[in-house]
């Protein structure tokens, strides 16, 4: 049995993704599709792409499958480190549209394990080598062995029951705080 690794970054979708990506996604970052709508995105024609094993992933994750969730340091809540255990509930593929990922469940990992830790394991043969993806530019999604998973739940306790977050993103409650600031002193 294998599971899958996806890594999201906290970049402004704007601003650093491509035309056709821009409109499939839920969310101003890339992490907040996962994070916050309990769901994974790749635009057409990326998601059938080879690289880092994508294509072999899209075309195989099924309903029930695990993943693990890796942030990279530009997402302030779980920067560079391995945080969410997944649980598929639902897989589409489209050559229009996109593929997508949306997770029956999400469990938090606490401790969340560092990318640091990570690297050890791996160079120490704990971990497969499909995990040193983990921080590489151009890396979003590849299939890993489950041992990868259950080396990660021995490690980390994924806590139960957690639900995408709709809190704002820091920035997003600055920039209503400064927007409504200089609304009302545009206003006099």
């Amino acid at each position: 049995m294998e599971g899958f690794l996806i890594q999201v970054s906290g970049h402004p979708i704007k601003e650093e993704a491509k035309p056709e990506y821009i409109e499939g996604p839920k969310g101003t970052r890339f992490c907040d599709e996962p994070l916050r709508h309990g769901e994974y995105f790749n635009a057409s024609p990326y998601w059938s792409r080879e690289g880092f094993g994508r294509r072999d992933a899209w075309e195989t994750i099924t309903p029930g499958d695990e993943g693990l969730l890796y942030c990279t340091g530009s997402v302030d809540e779980h920067g560079a480190s391995l945080s969410h255990l997944l649980t598929v509930g639902d897989v589409s593929r489209d050559n229009v549209e996109g593929a997508r990922l949306e997770f029956s469940t999400m469990q938090e990992l606490i401790p969340k394990m560092p990318y640091d830790d990570i690297r050890n394991d791996i160079e120490a043969g704990r971990l497969f080598d499909q995990m040193g993806y983990c921080g590489q530019e151009g890396f979003n999604i590849t299939r890993i062995p489950a041992s990868d998973i259950q080396r990660i739940r021995d490690l980390c306790s994924p806590r139960d029951d957690v639900e995408p977050t709709s809190t704002d993103h820091p920035n997003d409650s600055l920039r209503t705080i400064a927007e409504d600031y200089f609304a009302d002193s545009t206003e006099e």
